[in-house]
């Protein structure tokens, strides 16, 4: 299954838990923005840009974010979540996301998230650093 995310810079494999599942006995739309924030982390973490919140002070931040539900997950399943930056401007990258179902064998949702390089202490937007920026132009190219 992962295999159909070959293109993508980051996989992660989760599981569907039973308390995902809302009322109308199917995956919280909410949970999905969870599955891709999953991803972002393990995205960031492969660049080395992930810092613990209490001591970053320029890095990034969610400005944006969709999702287009294509199937509802249900429990018991085992989702393939992936991440990708699709582009890169002076402040900002755009990543796109993925979710495969292993027991629908197919994709239940397509995503999109901005991010913002973010100044925490005087609380503004920052210019992506340019190490950064020719890492992230190497993983796209």
């Amino acid at each position: 299954m992962s295999e159909k995310l070959k293109d993508f810079h980051v996989v992660v494999e989760m599981p569907v838990r039973w308390g995902d599942m809302d009322a109308r006995g199917h995956v919280n739309n909410t949970i999905y923005y969870r599955y891709f924030e999953s991803t972002r982390i393990a995205l960031f973490q492969s660049l080395n840009i992930y810092e613990e919140p209490t001591t970053v002070r320029i890095g990034p931040i969610l400005a944006y974010q969709d999702c287009y539900y294509k199937a509802p997950l249900t429990y018991p399943d085992t989702v393939f979540i992936g991440a990708k930056i699709t582009e890169i401007e002076e402040s900002k990258i755009i990543i796109k996301h993925a979710i495969m179902s292993k027991k629908l064998n197919r994709k239940a949702a397509d995503g999109k998230a901005h991010i913002v390089w973010y100044d925490y202490e005087n609380q503004k937007k920052s210019i992506i650093p340019n190490d950064l920026k020719e890492q992230i132009l190497k993983l796209i190219a």
